[in-house]
């Protein structure tokens, strides 16, 4: 069915290996598109066969059930990877993780990317959730997205059409597949960028656990608050372990796979984080995360 493709595709692939949390069945095809012009073709045949698609990026904030995804999985976090300055602005394709494109562009000197060392994630993912740290945003830098839409047309759209807003955008629950995008690229102190960029790479270290499987942040976390570590741990819930999932010692927002967690576990954690803060302190807290 694929056999045209010029890229690497196989089936029955375990999705677990591919996402930070380290759960969930395998995908019936998975792709691994060199190019953009792989994408057009997957995306077509997909729709000409009626096969579901999804596209991974990092595999970061997204939750795979355990009985896997029943359609193809398009990896462009493996593939499209490529960015380059053009003039006074950036490119970058969908699969390139966005601290790599921080510190590149410290090293040059170009301001405004200090915040995304802390995001583990690519530029696709950043889009579509508006992703940010230290009080910064994607929505603040970003130019225009090139996307394929639902009928396979191509088209580049401006940020001030995107409905970007905290953690949300005009790309959440459409199957619109993020090609690239432009960012703007100003030059700055080149000392005093990186120095930031540092800064905001260790706050993350040292405010979230590291080297663990996690999926990131549980819950929406508005800069006004409330924010949901502080409600979890109000309400007891720090540590509090299903299977082999556990709410995170270090951050309460956060839901480790101690080994051998399931994607159920996780589910009915994050069922019980989110109805006993309800029950208890009458705050409804609003998933981040991502279900497949």
């Amino acid at each position: 069915m694929f056999e045209q493709l010029s890229c690497p595709v196989a089936e029955n692939y375990s999705l677990s290996g591919l996402t930070t949390m380290g759960v969930g069945g395998p995908a019936r095809y998975y792709i691994i598109p060199q190019t953009i012009d792989d994408v057009l073709a997957a995306r077509q045949i997909c729709s000409e066969q009626g096969i579901k698609l999804l596209v991974l990026g990092n595999g970061s904030n997204i939750l795979v059930d355990d009985e896997g995804f029943d359609g193809a999985v398009l990896h462009v976090g493996k593939g499209l990877r490529s960015f380059e300055r053009r003039g006074d602005s950036l490119y970058a394709e969908s699969g390139v993780m966005v601290p790599k494109i921080s510190f590149s562009m410290a090293k040059e000197g170009i301001t405004g990317y200090e915040f995304m060392a802390g995001i583990p994630g690519t530029v696709g993912g950043a889009v579509v959730m508006n992703a940010g740290c230290i009080g910064r945003e994607t929505s603040m830098i970003l130019e225009s997205v090139t996307y394929l839409d639902q009928e396979g047309n191509v088209i580049t759209r401006p940020v001030s059409e995107l409905d970007l807003s905290f953690r949300s955008s005009f790309f959440i629950g459409k199957s619109h597949i993020i090609l690239s995008a432009m960012f703007t690229a100003l030059p700055g102190d080149q000392e005093e960028v990186m120095k930031m960029t540092k800064k905001a790479a260790d706050i993350r270290k040292g405010k979230f656990p590291v080297n663990v499987a996690t999926v990131g942040s549980t819950f929406k976390s508005p800069p006004e608050g409330p924010h949901p570590g502080r409600l979890v741990e109000e309400v007891g819930l720090k540590g509090h372990q299903i299977g082999g999932a556990e709410v995170s010692h270090v951050h309460a927002n956060w839901i480790i796979n101690r080994g051998g967690a399931k994607a159920s576990d996780v589910k009915k954690l994050i069922d019980v984080m989110q109805n006993t803060v309800a029950q208890k302190l009458g705050i409804l807290m609003e998933p981040e995360v991502l279900f497949v």
